[in-house]
């Protein structure tokens, strides 16, 4: 659980970081979120095995 709460608050600040840089087009933000998500999904899934 602890790890699902790390990705979530780090996912949420690149996020937050990235619309902050990219003030005019918010939707770099949302990539940046769902791009960091993933990796996060791909890398713990790689990890059990």
């Amino acid at each position: 659980m602890k790890k699902a709460l790390l990705a979530v608050v780090i996912t949420a600040l690149i996020s937050i970081l990235v619309m902050a840089i990219f003030y005019q087009t918010l939707e770099f933000g949302l990539l940046a979120a769902i791009v960091t998500m993933g990796g996060f999904i791909i890398y713990f899934n790689e990890k059990k095995q």
